[in-house]
């Protein structure tokens, strides 16, 4: 893809993603700032993955059904990933916790990103 196309393709993602979580204001800074990295970071774009992705997203600013579900709680789990949020737990850290933590906190995220990834193949879709 050339440059103009991933630009076309970043903004209708955003756009399409900004109406399906119904501008919410954690959501769009999460939102944002995974876009974000997810574009910087990739080189490889498929045109079939990113129309299917918009169809998803599509379906998920109809209604408020699975596809509605799943961006949601896909955004609930970025939030609490974020190193701000991580900084929230200080009770398990007085409590003499924060190196268990830390851990748990490492491999958490593991088996939620499997999901995803198969959910993905399944769709056709590059959800992150």
């Amino acid at each position: 893809m050339t440059s103009y196309q991933v630009v076309h393709a970043y903004r209708n993602l955003y756009r399409q993603a900004l109406k399906a979580i119904r501008y919410s204001t954690p959501g769009r800074h999460v939102l944002r700032s995974t876009m974000r990295t997810t574009f910087r970071s990739t080189n490889e774009f498929d045109p079939l993955k990113i129309a299917n992705t918009l169809r998803f997203l599509e379906r998920a600013t109809e209604t408020r059904g699975l596809e509605h579900k799943i961006l949601r709680n896909m955004m609930i789990a970025r939030y609490w990933e974020t190193p701000q949020n991580v900084k929230e737990s200080r009770v398990l850290k007085v409590l003499g916790l924060g190196k268990v933590e830390n851990r748990i906190r490492k491999h958490a995220y593991d088996q939620y990103n499997q999901t995803l990834e198969r959910l993905n193949e399944s769709l056709g879709t590059c959800l992150k």
